[in-house]
């Protein structure tokens, strides 16, 4: 929400080496409609949102953090992290799980 200058130092204050959605005009938040009206004295709001995106930029899964508990923990990001890899042609890491697991088998047979 914050303008460019402001994200941008708080980008490199955090050492963050991903993107950051800068949205200053607040037009994407109106379209995706994130927005908390309720508060007459503070409105409008933004509702802090984590989409989980793949790698074409399209939604995986959408967290509303609203509410502390609607916010996903670390594990769940990991979690979702590895899903969208595995979809990957190049994600090697599910085929040599798979590998070992056909290896694990076939040493009990």
């Amino acid at each position: 929400m914050d303008d460019p200058e402001t994200t941008r130092k708080f980008r490199a204050d955090l050492g963050a080496e991903y993107p950051f959605l800068i949205d200053a005009d607040r037009k994407l938040t109106k379209e995706l409609d994130i927005v908390d009206n309720t508060d007459p004295k503070h409105s409008p709001i933004p509702i802090p949102y984590t989409f989980v995106l793949d790698r074409n930029r399209e939604i995986y899964k959408i967290y509303d953090g609203w509410w502390f508990v609607g916010r996903p923990t670390v594990e769940e990001l990991r979690l979702d992290l590895r899903a969208v890899m595995s979809r990957r042609p190049d994600y090697s890491y599910q085929r040599a799980w798979d590998e070992a697991e056909e290896t694990r088998e076939d040493a009990f047979l």
